[in-house]
């Protein structure tokens, strides 16, 4: 059978029309579609990389491309010919959907999280407050002086913060008493906390059991109980420095990070942390003594970071303090993560983690390089007290209240050091969405390409016909 010279057209025509209509309708997937509480995360059957989803409660999310599954490119600015990033979709949430300027604390944007009035993050585990830019401190005591503080810090949570993380801006950064941590900022996209991956030796030894330390939240800050019985602040043995550190390896044998034995919180100060608070060795000394089952006020106890006073409450009734030099804090069983060690951790930062031989946590130091190149960004939940990113199905299932409005975990956008599934997730960042625009040019290429040799293929079969 032999084909004529239209129909031969025709087909060049047609085989045209997917040639071209690829460069516009090329699959991107936002990776800022992955929730916060556990709504989906978009994918699409073109995309070679697949991507779990939730069920509600959900992840603060976006929504999902559409059928066509393609994505506005970048807009060209008149003026310097640089790309405008479109706004960032409303973010779902366990009470509806709320605007991607809303402060909220399912708001995944670290510049939206809500702050108590002496401007101290308000999660039950009294950590977070992560800022990409460097802050300075005026220092009430000593007029004109200013303390600096470098880009990227943020505070502990749980049983690694303090009363004093709770106050004013003196309190937590000048008091030396806040422990604060640093987070790696050579990447692009500032405002996506920086991740490395843990090595499977540390998860490994990770203690999920009913004996791993209790998790510890604050009931009222800047206030005082009466104490039952005082406890002395307990210390330990462990060393920390040079010659207490062992390699950490990844499964393909690549050294990353460094381990640390176990810390002293009350005496001894921590490689890239700082401030020191004595709240862990008070836990420790409580639940050594048997805990405070036995008394009225259920699992209350104080903490007194200046004069040292630690025990379980004697009843429920608290008095307000003018400082926040001591807090009131409830503890319960730590969450066992489905019985799923953490992945990740804050590049740059010390990471704390309960370790399966008991004792005081380890301090492991969260390095996987410079981590200038970060991609696969989406909103993930961060458990301060490590800090370290629970599993999704946790945090999507834990709340702080029982209306379930306020998430356990926090959600927050991050960024993997070295992933190269980069993305636009970065809203209000042009290096961000620049960065996810070039990603995208290659893959039309890529595609086109593909296409085009099948074009090749399919009018080597025509004119072999003819």
């Amino acid at each position: 059978m032999r084909y004529s010279t239209t129909s031969f057209l025709l087909a060049v025509a047609a085989l045209s029309v997917p040639l071209l209509s690829s460069r516009t309708l090329l699959p991107v997937v936002s990776a800022a579609s992955r929730p916060s509480g556990g709504g989906s995360r978009p994918s699409s059957s073109s995309v070679s990389r697949p991507t779990p989803s939730y069920s509600s409660p959900s992840k603060p999310s976006y929504p999902t491309p559409s059928s066509t599954n393609s994505r506005p490119s970048p807009t060209l600015n008149n003026n310097n010919n640089r790309p405008s990033v479109p706004a960032r979709p409303a973010i779902k949430t366990p009470g509806g959907p709320i605007s991607p300027t809303t402060k909220n604390n399912y708001n995944p944007n670290p510049s939206y999280k809500p702050l108590s009035p002496s401007g101290a993050p308000t999660l039950r585990s009294g950590g977070g407050g992560f800022r990409s830019a460097a802050k300075t401190v005026a220092i009430a005591a000593a007029a004109g002086a200013v303390l600096y503080i470098a880009a990227g810090y943020f505070f502990y949570g749980g049983r690694h913060s303090g009363p004093y993380c709770r106050g004013t801006d003196e309190d937590r950064f000048a008091s030396g008493r806040c422990p604060r941590g640093t987070s790696s900022t050579a990447h692009g996209c500032k405002s996506n906390i920086p991740l490395c991956a843990i090595p499977e030796l540390v998860r490994g030894r990770w203690n999920l059991g009913g004996d791993a330390p209790p998790v510890v939240e604050v009931a009222f800050d800047n206030s005082v109980c009466s104490v039952a019985k005082a406890l002395p602040v307990a210390g330990d043995d462990g060393a920390v420095g040079d010659a207490a550190n062992a390699t950490a390896n990844n499964a393909d044998g690549a050294s990353n990070s460094t381990m640390t034995t176990p810390t002293n919180n009350n005496a001894t100060a921590v490689k890239g942390i700082e401030g020191q608070s004595g709240l862990d060795s008070c836990l420790r000394s409580i639940v050594a003594s048997g805990g405070c089952d036995s008394y009225s006020a259920g699992n209350l106890f104080l903490y007194d970071d200046s004069a040292g006073t630690c025990g379980c409450c004697s009843s429920v009734q608290v008095t307000t303090l003018d400082s926040f030099a001591a807090a009131v804090y409830t503890y319960r069983a730590a969450n066992d993560l489905g019985g799923v060690a953490p992945k990740h951790c804050i590049s740059g930062s010390t990471m704390f983690y309960p370790d399966v031989s008991g004792g005081p946590d380890v301090a492991h130091a969260c390095e996987c390089g410079a981590c200038s190149v970060c991609g696969n960004g989406e909103a993930r939940y961060l458990d301060w007290s490590g800090p370290f990113v629970v599993p999704d199905a946790v945090g999507a299932s834990s709340f702080a209240d029982a209306a379930k409005t306020r998430p356990m975990y926090d959600p927050v956008d991050t960024c993997v050091c070295d992933d190269s599934f980069l993305s636009a997730q970065c809203a209000g960042s042009e290096a961000g969405f620049a960065t996810s625009g070039a990603r995208m040019a290659g893959g039309v290429n890529s595609t086109s390409l593909v296409i085009s040799s099948v074009a090749v293929v399919f009018l080597l079969h025509f004119l072999r016909r003819d």
